[in-house]
């Protein structure tokens, strides 16, 4: 029996938390039916007028971070205060970081090598693009609720945070942001601000659009590949799910992806994988999970020649193992059935 891969997994019962801070209003309560559209939410947030990427600014690595800083989280600052700073060619020259604006520093991103200027407070609300049920509400545990989601598996996560090291797992929770459809190379994002959003790239992640977006606020980065050297060597918050390097990346695939923007979604780093919060009236559809009939099935390529391409099988050699495929890209090839994965959406 041949069993097929869900790309999106879907699960009915996924519970998720949201935190929230002192001061914030929780607007629902334990046991209450949440609707798509309904504020969960409100509180007020200092808004962020600048952000720097210290290693850029100043050129240094992101170990010697700490090492350069002439602020501390909290700070009030004025226009032209040295924010980091490094001596450099044995004291003959130095590089600085100067603010300029006056605002609040705040640090909550410097492992990942940035600094940000806070000004004015101004109110914010989280409102559900989900339906659910309201399980628990807890200062520590947060709003945590149930409902349904899809799950795509990530292939790596790459930041500074080790999971392994902390009392709780890692999660990254908001609203997911497709850049258009996905498959243009972009060096650069057009929103000014990405604000805690989680921000689908599509096909291949540039370095220069990676720093645009976190200098713009971004939580999470999804791209379907970049640069290994690239990705190693960056130590932010981003995930890939095709694979390293210039690969083909399936338009079928990119395009579910960008129909998701907008949803609610959570990055689980133990579980490396991505969940989707649904409406709970999108109903998934159900298949068997094995595959009755080769002609007809959908299948991804495992070939080095076109790795990642998806096609529909024409007919099948069951005594030679060999299997007629038409790929997305409108050529058709015979080949062994064992480098081809089964899938389904």
């Amino acid at each position: 029996m041949i069993i097929k891969r869900k790309i999106l997994e879907n699960y009915k019962q996924y519970k998720f938390s949201i935190p929230y801070g002192v001061g914030d209003t929780v607007l629902v309560t334990p046991g209450e039916h949440i609707k798509r559209g309904e504020c969960l939410i409100k509180g007020r947030k200092s808004t962020r007028k600048n952000s720097f990427y210290i290693p850029e600014q100043i050129g240094c690595s992101l170990q010697d971070i700490n090492s350069v800083l002439e602020c501390i989280d909290g700070e009030f600052v004025q226009e032209g205060d040295t924010l980091a700073q490094k001596v450099t060619t044995g004291g003959l020259m130095v590089k600085k970081l100067i603010a300029p604006s006056s605002g609040i520093v705040d640090l909550a991103r410097i492992d990942n090598g940035y600094i940000d200027l806070l000004g004015e407070e101004s109110a914010t609300e989280i409102v559900s693009t989900f339906a659910g049920s309201v399980e628990s509400i807890s200062p520590m545990e947060g709003l945590t609720i149930s409902g349904s989601a899809l799950a795509l598996d990530i292939l790596s996560i790459s930041d500074m945070f080790d999971v392994q090291n902390v009392s709780k797992e890692k999660k990254i929770i908001g609203e997911f942001v497709s850049l258009g459809e996905g498959r243009d190379l972009r060096l650069k994002s057009d929103a000014e601000s990405y604000h805690g959003k989680i921000v689908y790239v599509g096909k291949y992640l540039h370095i220069d659009l990676l720093h645009d977006l976190f200098q713009k606020g971004a939580a999470f980065v999804l791209t379907y590949s970049m640069d290994y050297e690239d990705f190693r060597r960056q130590g932010l918050p981003v995930g890939v799910i095709g694979g390293f390097g210039e690969i083909y990346s399936s338009n079928i695939l990119l395009n579910k992806l960008a129909t998701m923007d907008g949803k609610f979604v959570v990055v689980d780093y133990a579980e490396s994988q991505i969940f989707f919060l649904q409406d709970e009236n999108i109903n998934s559809v159900k298949g068997n999970m094995f595959v009755k009939n080769l002609n007809g099935a959908v299948v991804r390529s495992l070939l080095l020649s076109n790795y990642g391409m998806v096609g529909n099988v024409l007919s099948s050699d069951d005594e030679d193992g060999y299997i007629m495929v038409e790929w997305e890209n409108g050529s058709s090839s015979m080949v062994d059935i064992g480098a081809v994965e089964f899938i389904t959406l």
